[in-house]
């Protein structure tokens, strides 16, 4: 909010930023994992802290509204991440792996510390804690390696005080703990690089000007160029993913800095003063900010969602401005998920209208879309998981709520039968219990279709349509989600 902001490459001064003052990663850049991209693999999506997904695995095409319900619950608290079937999550200082169909135990690791939640990555599961990095097999829990990331200046085997869940990317596990930012290798475990400070060139370019180390803080996040964390005195950091060289520097002029985001774009970052500020992630020039009282955000395209103190509210990245806003509503409103073109928010206790409710908003207009009311729970967690057209929440365990498929699919075959009865215009059998079907409902409009017979015809002659089941399946079919 109209604050200056310095960029240097490398920790030299910039003056006005430019393509020209930030260099290339070193080498050929490795794949990144795709568990990043096939569903909800890292605590917050991903490895940019998006907290979004697409279409093809967050609800897509012909999703069920009608339907939604709760399909299992388990007694293993937490928010998971979801891979190819299976749910993840740190349970006392374990990773429980629970099939993502009925919530199931698929196996239950050793007790290795665990205190983050874990991020899947290259067929294997990486989890943080007390005991530093570990890698265990997706298949079957076992232990791959395990990694300490103490200081690496001295000889201390203690655990850990400080640590964040891992950002893999590039082949590499990206942690922050013990006052440093360590790349461990995803095969081996070993440490490629650790960085415990960066360099910043601080004064007025009139002036003369002072080098400056400035100690890392945590907040990492990855785009497919650059591993970005935070450093002390608002300071945004752009590294090598392969070296840990500098690359991009950003003084924000701000002091404390939070919840960092990022995309091929832009790099989000919350400030102490509750604002939201973006910054290109090229060149780090500062795009715009707004505020206040803003929690955390997501991010999916040309669209930011945050929450206020009271409000949702969504910004139009292309040209900074508010798209929309909802409200207003209490503390109690959780952090912002991006599922297709929806935007999902629980509330808690003090929730107002959408007390203990799950909410979906459209991402285009803010809209409600459809509220999922959690009466028998006592609190809906502040936030949310959605990976293959399920919605995990945290009120006491772990809850699934997904569309019926059974429902859905009975739907969709209803719906075939019919084009194929219309098509021949007749059935090959006679059912007593559809004729009545097609006594009750005689009445019903019914419409001809080209070179066939009406509805109530069909059902005369045996059809086994069941009309007010196809108009409610077209009902549900004119309010799914369209990604």
């Amino acid at each position: 909010m109209g604050c200056a902001t310095t960029v240097t490459a490398s920790g030299v001064f910039a003056g006005s930023a430019s393509a020209a003052s930030t260099t290339d990663a070193e080498g050929e850049l490795p794949p990144q994992p795709p568990e990043a991209v096939a569903g909800w693999s890292a605590a917050r999506g991903g490895y940019g802290n998006t907290a979004a997904v697409g279409s093809d695995h967050g609800f897509g095409d012909g999703f069920n509204l009608d339907a939604l319900e709760v399909d299992w619950t388990s007694d293993a608290g937490g928010l998971p991440v979801v891979d190819d079937g299976i749910v993840y999550l740190s349970v006392e200082g374990a990773v429980h792996a629970l099939d993502a169909a009925d919530g199931s135990l698929e196996w239950q690791s050793e007790d290795v510390g665990a205190s983050e939640p874990p991020t899947v990555a290259y067929g294997t599961v990486f989890v943080s804690g007390e005991r530093g990095v570990t890698a265990l097999d997706a298949a079957n829990g076992d232990v791959r390696w395990q990694t300490s990331v103490s200081d690496a200046d001295t000889d201390s085997d203690t655990d850990e005080t400080t640590i964040s869940p891992p950002t893999v990317a590039f082949e590499r596990v990206y942690v922050y703990a013990d006052g440093g930012l360590s790349a461990i290798d995803c095969e081996t475990g070993e440490i490629d690089w650790r960085r415990d400070s960066v360099t910043v060139t601080v004064g007025d370019p009139w002036e003369e000007q002072d080098e400056v180390d400035r100690t890392i803080e945590g907040g990492v996040a990855a785009t497919d160029e650059r591993v970005f964390a935070l450093a002390e005195a608002g300071t945004i950091v752009g590294l090598d993913p392969l070296t840990g060289e500098q690359r991009l520097t950003i003084d924000t002029y701000y002091y404390y800095l939070y919840d960092l985001v990022a995309t091929d774009e832009r790099v989000f970052v919350r400030t102490e003063s509750e604002e939201v500020a973006a910054y290109d992630s090229a060149t780090g020039e500062r795009e715009e900010g707004w505020g206040g009282g803003i929690r955390r955000l997501a991010v999916r395209g040309e669209t930011l969602v945050f929450v206020t103190r009271y409000e949702l509210v969504a910004i139009d990245l292309e040209s900074g401005d508010e798209r929309w806003s909802v409200g207003k509503y209490s503390h109690s409103i959780g952090d912002p998920v991006i599922a297709c073109n929806a935007v999902l928010v629980s509330f808690g206790v003090q929730g107002g209208e959408y007390e203990n409710s799950l909410v979906a908003f459209d991402l285009d207009d803010g809209v409600e879309q459809w509220v999922f009311s959690r009466t028998e729970s006592a609190f809906v967690g502040g936030e949310c998981v959605v990976a293959d057209r399920t919605i995990y929440i945290d009120d006491g365990g772990l809850t699934a709520i997904r569309a019926n498929e059974d429902e859905r699919d009975e739907g969709d075959e209803e719906a075939a039968g019919d084009a194929g009865d219309d098509e021949r215009g007749e059935t090959d059998e006679t059912d007593d219990s559809d004729s009545n079907t097609a006594a009750e409902v005689q009445d019903e409009p019914n419409e001809t279709e080209e070179g066939g017979e009406t509805d109530t015809q069909n059902e005369s002659d045996g059809s086994k349509t069941d009309g007010e089941q196809r108009i409610l399946y077209t009902l549900r079919t004119m309010w799914s989600w369209v990604a």
